[in-house]
């Protein structure tokens, strides 16, 4: 998430090989996989990903799409960052502060449009939004707004 995203496919081997994970334990792997990126002592900020079970020439598979994220996460309070096929830890300021830089040019979300209107949003995101939140701190205000309520409580951020 401090790059570009990606995917996690659980049960291919570097290789392209499909190994498979054990079917019956497949939905724990995925309960145990949420329960830790939702935890904020292990990913901060936590995230929220849907890793989808699927069947592969009668193999079981896990798939986890990882979107790239605007902030800057931490695994266990060390911050990562990828380069090739390495997860390097990054301890400079200067680096994390570069990181960070570089999600600000790409990301719009603490830009400020003036001329937007809600004819222009995607309300219809409002939920996710708001399991996003929840995710992030347990007990979010936005979590019991309405969707008016939010939007203008957006405004005044």
């Amino acid at each position: 998430m401090n790059r570009f995203g990606g995917d996690i496919f659980l049960g291919v081997m570097d290789d392209g090989e499909v190994s498979g994970v054990p079917s019956k334990t497949a939905a724990s792997l995925v309960r145990n996989f949420i329960g830790t990126v939702s935890n904020p002592d292990i990913i901060s900020p936590t995230v929220y990903l849907t890793p989808e079970i699927f069947e592969y020439e009668r193999k079981t598979v896990i798939h986890i799409h990882i979107p790239p994220s605007p902030e800057v996460h931490t695994c266990k309070k060390i911050v990562f960052d990828r380069t090739g096929d390495a997860d390097v830890k990054v301890r400079s300021t200067d680096r994390i502060a570069e990181m960070y830089i570089r999600k600000h040019d790409i990301y719009t979300e603490r830009r400020i449009f003036k001329y937007v209107t809600g004819n222009d949003l995607r309300l219809d995101l409002l939920p996710r939004l708001r399991q996003m939140a929840v995710n992030r701190i347990f007990d979010h205000p936005w979590q019991s707004l309405s969707d008016a309520e939010l939007l203008i409580i957006g405004t005044n951020i």
